[in-house]
């Protein structure tokens, strides 16, 4: 059975971003240091393509309203700071 995966964009303080992606129930993953979020998004694009082939859908955390969106077009910003923790 495929499982979902969320995937969130980390603002760290140091300017540069991590990029989590967690699948279902509880398995996170973290690149680490990505260096502008134009890159995070496409590394998210990727995951995306990949686990579509394996038939999981990717959802997209909207850190603003707390809801997830398939299309990151529709998820608002869905950076969070570095404070709010993943």
């Amino acid at each position: 059975m495929a499982r979902r995966v969320f995937c969130r964009i980390v603002d760290r303080p140091d300017g540069l971003f991590d990029v989590t992606a967690t699948i279902e129930p509880d398995k996170t993953f973290r690149r680490e240091g990505v260096a502008s979020l134009g890159e995070a998004e496409r590394w998210i694009d990727g995951l995306r393509t990949l686990m579509t082939a394996l038939g999981a859908p990717v959802l997209r955390v909207d850190a603003a309203e707390g809801e997830t969106a398939a299309d990151p077009a529709q998820a608002g910003t869905a950076r969070l700071d570095s404070g709010s923790g993943s």
